[in-house]
């Protein structure tokens, strides 16, 4: 019985397979093809660059849509591109046919299968025509061109469509998946979806979203499933926060689905002000980053803190050395946001994270993307990495973190966690668009006030000389280890 099964569905693959070429290879056929070139001499520069211009698509500022996907730089990912590159599905044209995913290649066209048959009323063709009109703009987000001919990009865009939504339908559902009883493919398959540079345009997936369903209540309430699947998974790479309430039309402007995801979990932040008459009068959005005001409006005397003309603070002490010097750590419950963190009277309240072997993939896919983002003012996702960066530096620290709830590890040791931090390239921040610059003064002031007075205690100690206990252990700073 279940090879008569599996031959039927090996039939029913060939036969999608035939049809998606055979619709490419029509619509490729009546688009003018160009000649081969026949060998000709070499030709001066000027006129090489000129036959290279008139080569390129004609030029239009107004439908031509910006560069949205791009490579991230070669010296961020060289040390650590398993971290940027897809383990086990590509999406989009820049790993395709790569040998170590092919198997998944083949699921995608059992995908297709249950995607036509979950809406019959969708013709096969007219998914490829659809894609096809999309080709050239789809083409054009790419920071770098691509060797897939026409068959091939828009078999890409249909069939990397169609995992997604059919992926993500499937999980929210709960119904028979081929992926469903490997034990690591939900998370891999999810790890690979978030990686910056294994994207398609989200306006590609929109397409596929409003040809399924025509009516637009409907339409809505297949991206709000598709929203849900992101939350779901990106819940738990994303320290276990709550996603934010976005109303769903909204999102219909994504990149992709890492801008999706950058969405629906990183808060939009206001620029900083360093005169709180300058700050906005009550809006939600001031009403929501309320809990942290003092990391973006700074008011001085606020949490014992002397305030100084000094430049920008870009070093914080580890976690082992501030709670040695008094300050305490604790974990914000229930937190606001991945950026909900204050500090006052010498309490740094964060919240909790949860560490898995994929948190640090998405961390770095999430950072990368948002400091390739030209419009973002501020940075507030790497902010927050930078200062955990800060607070890491040895497995000391984790276990420091981990003992004042604010560190939960899954499966990484107090090694690998510390790790994490120390080698995820991070670090180097434009200042001017960090978003806990203050919180970083904030803290290193009160820090510092703190070892001063210490001094000056053991420094007046080591002048008196008293029979009994050794006064300097009434100074000792408290240890924690």
């Amino acid at each position: 019985m279940n090879n008569r099964t599996d031959t039927s569905d090996i039939a029913d693959i060939e036969i999608l397979k035939q049809i998606v070429y055979e619709v490419t290879e029509e619509q490729t056929t009546k688009a003018p093809q160009k000649e081969e070139k026949e060998a000709t001499p070499e030709l001066p520069m000027e006129l090489g660059l000129k036959q290279r211009l008139d080569e390129l698509p004609e030029k239009d500022d107004k439908t031509v849509p910006p560069l949205t996907i791009f490579r991230i730089r070669a010296n961020i990912c060289e040390s650590d591109k398993k971290f940027y590159e897809p383990q086990v599905v590509s999406i989009g044209p820049f790993y395709r046919g790569r040998e170590n995913l092919r198997a998944m290649e083949e699921q995608k066209i059992y995908l297709l299968r249950d995607f036509l048959a979950r809406y019959r009323e969708i013709d096969i063709k007219v998914l490829v025509e659809e894609m096809r009109l999309l080709e050239e703009r789809a083409r054009q987000c790419y920071a770098e061109s691509n060797n897939l001919n026409s068959h091939e990009f828009v078999e890409m865009l249909l069939l990397d469509s169609c995992f997604i939504l059919e992926n993500a339908i499937k999980w929210l559902n709960n119904e028979p998946n081929r992926l469903k009883n490997v034990r690591w493919g939900a998370e891999s398959i999810f790890a690979d979806l978030l990686l910056v540079e294994n994207q398609i345009p989200f306006f590609v997936v929109m397409k596929l979203i409003s040809l399924i369903q025509a009516d637009e209540k409907k339409c809505t309430e297949l991206l709000e499933l598709l929203v849900q699947y992101v939350k779901c998974y990106g819940a738990t790479r994303f320290l276990g926060i709550v996603p934010f309430e976005v109303e769903v039309q909204s999102l219909c402007e994504a990149r992709h689905l890492v801008h999706l995801c950058y969405q629906l979990f990183v808060p939009k932040c206001l620029p900083f002000q360093s005169n709180p008459e300058h700050a906005p009068a009550s809006s939600s959005r001031r009403r929501q980053f309320s809990s942290f005001k003092l990391c973006i409006y700074p008011q001085p005397n606020q949490g014992d803190v002397k305030w100084t003309n000094e430049g920008p603070i870009y070093v914080l002490p580890c976690a082992t050395e501030l709670l040695q010097s008094g300050i305490i750590l604790k974990a914000k419950k229930p937190p606001a946001d991945v950026l909900d963190i204050t500090f006052q009277h010498g309490v740094v309240e964060m919240p909790p994270i949860s560490l898995d072997p994929h948190t640090k993939t998405t961390f770095l896919n999430i950072v990368a993307f948002e400091q390739s983002n030209g419009e973002n003012e501020i940075l507030p996702f790497s902010s927050y990495v930078a200062l955990m960066e800060n607070l890491v530096k040895t497995s000391k620290d984790v276990e420091a973190l981990r003992q004042c709830g604010i560190i939960y590890t899954l499966n990484p040791s107090d090694e690998e966690v510390a790790l994490f931090f120390n080698h995820s390239g991070l670090s180097v921040l434009d200042f001017s668009k960090h978003y806990f610059a203050n919180l970083f003064r904030e803290i290193k002031c009160y820090y510092d006030d703190r070892q001063n007075k210490f001094k000056n205690r053991t420094r007046v100690s080591s002048d008196i000389t008293i029979d009994g206990p050794d006064l300097n252990n009434y100074f000792c700073l408290p240890s924690f280890m």
